[in-house]
């Protein structure tokens, strides 16, 4: 069952071609990660709309894609329209911000695609389609992230220890810096926040969304300057620039790849955190054991590990048909080493 094509594209019906390129009519986008907005332009040339959240099409705007105003097409979650003789609907992903699965009815059969997720069967709500395409990026039995319950109070209370010695900054891809910021303000750290660059503009468009992140200042104002001076604060960065880091601050690297442990020093002022907004391989499992579908397609292009997780299902649940679309290559992209 060939839905994922050789170049990323999640193909759902007739119509519908997500996360990639594939000259059909409607583009989806799940999230605004690299990984699932290759040749977004194509799309937008030859297709008649990009559908997203709101958040997902106006961030993408913010990182330099170019979709004009008629053929954006931003859904809410829960909202089912009708494209061609097709029904589309987005459901919450928990991934980053604007995150989403994508549903699709074509001729009495449906589809979902689950896109990045995790947490499934709380904040990430398990699908029940006739055929489903999910991510596996972690989808290796080796890669259970035993601490992924406890990484947010762990992670609140180490940056609440290094601020009384001074700024803390922390590093994430786009989209993660803003769940993260909403997790330290759950957990009592209320030091201001620092943003510039897209991860200013992005956050500014969350807050515009309804979301709460408290105090964010820009350096470039006279509020930012002055938290600075006061050496107490948090500043987000975009995840490239940890290697650039220098001694004014502690610095916090979040990559879904620190799996064996939550926390790994790497000099005495930096340190890596295992935080990912990926499903381990046990949420991964957790979603497929509790869907009705029988029918699994593996996104075998964004993950290295599509066929481990396949034998593994086929094994332990042989009444699911299970297939691995494409066959992985050595090359295939694997997400986390984008956009974890």
């Amino acid at each position: 069952m060939q839905l994922v094509t050789d170049s990323g594209a999640i193909l759902l019906g007739r119509n519908f071609e997500i996360d990639g390129y594939a000259k059909r009519p409607f583009r989806g986008v799940t999230h605004f990660h690299s990984d699932h907005i290759i040749d977004i332009g194509k799309s937008v040339r030859d297709g008649l709309f990009v559908i997203g959240t709101e958040i997902t099409l106006e961030a993408l705007e913010i990182l330099g894609e170019r979709i004009p105003k008629s053929k954006k097409l931003h859904l809410d979650y829960g909202v089912e329209v009708e494209l061609l003789g097709e029904r589309v609907r987005l459901k919450k992903a928990d991934h980053i911000i604007g995150s989403a699965q994508f549903e699709i009815r074509s001729d009495d059969v449906s589809y979902a695609y689950t896109g990045d997720f995790k947490n499934p069967g709380k904040s990430t709500e398990i699908l029940n389609p006739d055929v489903l395409v999910i991510d596996a990026t972690y989808g290796s039995p080796s890669m259970r992230r035993y601490f992924r319950n406890e990484i947010e109070l762990l992670l609140a209370d180490y940056v609440r220890d290094k601020l009384i010695q001074g700024p803390v900054a922390i590093y994430a891809y786009h989209g993660k810096i803003q769940e993260v910021m909403l997790v330290l303000r759950k957990h009592g750290i209320d030091a201001p926040f620092i943003a510039d660059g897209k991860v200013w503009e992005i956050t500014k468009l969350a807050q515009s969304k309804g979301y709460d992140f408290g105090t964010v200042l820009s350096p470039r104002t006279k509020e930012g300057r002055e938290v600075i001076r006061d050496n107490w604060y948090v500043v987000f960065k975009h995840y490239h620039e940890f290697k650039r880091r220098d001694g004014k601050y502690y610095h916090f690297a979040l990559s879904g790849w620190q799996l064996k442990e939550p926390f790994r020093e790497i000099d005495p002022k930096s340190m890596v955190v295992g935080y990912s907004s990926h499903a381990d391989f046990e949420e991964t499992l957790y979603y497929i054991d509790n869907s009705t579908t029988d029918h699994i397609v593996i996104d075998g292009y964004r993950s290295s590990y599509a066929v481990s997780l396949a034998a593994y299902i086929k094994r332990n649940s042989p009444n699911k048909k299970v297939y691995v679309s494409p066959k992985p290559v050595k090359d295939a992209i694997r997400s986390t080493e984008v956009d974890d």
